[in-house]
């Protein structure tokens, strides 16, 4: 499975970069049906068909992990790409 890491910066609060999250999560959802879950406090898990991964508030940065299914490897990179943007809106 190919595997995607992906950190942005931040200079904000957990619970800050955790709302910035949670607006980015829901635009993904609605776009591609990708969804989380915050499973603690700076950590959520997120899953959609043919990806699954996790997303960590980290002091001074937000590390993105996912794997995606054999099917999306072809995207691989505009997968990455979509994902670094977003985050440096919320960021950068």
């Amino acid at each position: 499975m190919p595997k995607l890491e992906i950190t942005q910066s931040h200079t904000v609060t957990a619970e800050e970069a955790k709302q910035k999250l949670d607006t980015l999560s829901k635009d993904l959802s609605d776009k591609y049906g990708l969804t989380s879950k915050w499973v603690s406090e700076t950590e959520a898990k997120v899953e959609r068909s043919g990806a699954s991964g996790s997303i960590k508030i980290e002091q001074g940065f937000v590390r993105v992990n996912l794997d995606l299914s054999f099917a999306l490897t072809p995207i691989k990179g505009t997968v990455e790409t979509k994902i670094k943007d977003e985050l440096k809106k919320l960021f950068g």
